[in-house]
This record gives structure tokens, C-alpha cells and sequence, in this order.
């Protein structure tokens, strides 16, 4: 099996045909709530292929788990993140990636540079936002 990153649709096509014994498996590309380029082509192409996506940078540099001072340019996708937040008695950041694996085929890999960030990552998991959550999320950030 093989990953790739950064492949565009074109670029992931033409390794496929090349590597028609060794199938493509996952692509590592940015994505998260402010990066959303990949949802006009590649995010399809890949669920459609199964190919999974590793999504980098899912919490933007930090910038999804910041309070309001922070907010400069984003501040109703970030006043929706945090409303959702409340509601789910989660994290901004812990909201920010389990929107991102909401997406089928689509894996956060987060940094972190603590033990407790990555406590804090961990809890994106094992639970869903409702439809509506990721709705709201998805307009707020559009």
C-alpha cells in the first residue's frame, strides 16, 4: 500500500494508473474548518476511490482552539464553534477535529507539543456532532 501527500486530483489519478499493483491508500493534504479547498474535488475523488485522506493541520496552527482574542477574520465561524462547543461540553479544538473526521474517509492528525494537548486531542473521539452541529459549522466557515 502506498500514501501520498499533497496530490492533487490529476496528480493522484496519474499514480494510480501507474501503481495499478500497489493500490494509493491515503493522501495527506490540509484541511480544517479555514482550509477547505479540498471539498471541491480531491475530498470526493478520494471517498469515491478509498482513499483516505490524513487531514494536517486540522486545528489551523492553533488557531480553531483559541479563545476571541484570537478570532481576528473568523469571528462568526469561531462564535458558531464555540456555541457548538458548549453544547457538546467539548473544546474548541476537540469540536474543530471531530468535525474534520465527521467527513467519511478523513483522519485528523493534530500536532501537539504537550502531553496535555494530546489528552485534550484525544477527546475528539469517541463520540459524533449531530447533523445539524456540522451543518452550522459548515455554513459559519463557508
Amino acid at each position: 500500500y502506498i500514501g501520498v501527500s499533497n496530490f492533487s486530483v490529476r496528480e493522484l489519478q496519474k499514480a494510480q494508473a501507474a501503481m495499478r499493483n500497489h493500490p494509493i491508500v491515503t493522501n495527506q493534504v490540509l484541511y480544517n474548518l479555514n482550509d477547505r479547498d479540498i471539498e471541491r474535488e480531491l475530498l470526493p475523488y478520494c471517498q469515491k476511490h478509498d482513499v483516505t485522506i490524513l487531514a494536517y493541520t486540522p486545528l489551523d496552527d492553533g488557531r480553531l482552539a483559541k479563545r476571541p482574542k484570537f478570532w481576528r477574520g473568523r469571528s462568526q465561524g469561531m462564535k458558531v464553534l464555540d456555541e457548538v462547543a458548549t453544547q457538546v461540553h467539548k473544546t474548541l479544538a476537540q469540536v474543530a477535529l471531530n468535525w474534520c473526521t465527521s467527513r467519511p474517509n478523513v483522519i485528523a492528525i493534530p500536532k501537539s507539543d504537550s502531553v496535555t494537548r494530546t489528552e485534550e486531542n484525544c477527546g475528539a473521539s469517541g463520540w459524533r456532532l449531530s447533523p445539524a452541529q456540522v451543518k452550522a459549522l459548515d455554513e459559519a466557515f463557508s
